[in-house]
């Protein structure tokens, strides 16, 4: 006897399951997971500027100025950090046109990816505060490209395992999908190829991160529907 249930996976446009992903509990809707992956992502972006701490009150008044200049350091992480997190946030929220449904599965890869985000302010106060050491900058540039690294791996965890678990939208169309798979793994390749850059030569492992990074100033790909394309959030 056929499956009922074969008649609604045929259907793109059908609601999911909650039965769908057998052995993962209860298949659900990407809501409560954007929500709680944007109370992270705020939190990320405001936590650097808690290490810009004002100048001790012990000189006189009038050297304030200076010494808010000499800060710089404390700025430039702060910027380093923000620019990382605001640019994978801008991702994760198109990503929200692309998955439909969350997993167990899912669900652990972007608590990962997420737990890679609420780091980076780290490793930015890292580097830029011994950019201007001689000594100490390869180490600070390398452990900074480590945690770029990190980070673009750990999305690159989350889009395969959403993909392969069938968490992305079905009515997509198959070379859309196969576009933002090779766009997610070559900037994924590439920052793993600074990592390992980075340890024989800094300055170019450094630059070959900040251009991986940079990319993702370029805007997604408008997603391809093959059937209608459903209505945005707020739209009537």
């Amino acid at each position: 006897m056929a499956d009922p249930r074969d008649e609604v996976r045929d259907d793109p446009d059908a609601p999911a399951r909650r039965d769908d992903h057998e052995g993962e509990g209860a298949t659900r809707g990407t809501a409560r997971m954007e929500a709680f992956a944007d109370a992270v992502f705020a939190i990320a972006f405001t936590l650097p500027v808690v290490e810009i701490h004002l100048p001790e009150a012990s000189k006189p008044g009038g050297l304030l100025g200076t010494e808010l200049v000499e800060l710089w350091p404390s700025y430039l992480g702060y910027a380093l950090a923000s620019t990382v997190i605001g640019l994978y946030w801008v991702h994760h929220h198109f990503s929200g046109a692309i998955y439909r449904t969350t997993g167990h599965w899912f669900l652990i890869a972007t608590a990962v990816f997420l737990a890679a985000i609420g780091f980076i302010a780290f490793p930015a106060r890292v580097v830029a505060e011994h950019l201007t050491d001689p000594a100490a900058r390869e180490g600070a540039a390398q452990y900074w490209v480590l945690a770029l690294a990190a980070v673009s791996l750990t999305w690159l965890l989350k889009w395969t395992v959403g993909w392969r678990r069938g968490q992305v939208d079905s009515r997509l169309e198959p070379s859309y999908i196969a576009r933002l798979n090779r766009g997610y793994w070559a900037l994924g390749i590439a920052n793993l190829a600074a990592a390992g850059l980075v340890f024989a030569d800094w300055r170019l492992g450094l630059g070959l991160s900040t251009a991986a990074l940079m990319a993702l100033i370029i805007p997604p790909h408008t997603p391809r529907y093959r059937t209608e394309a459903p209505i945005v959030e707020g739209e009537s």
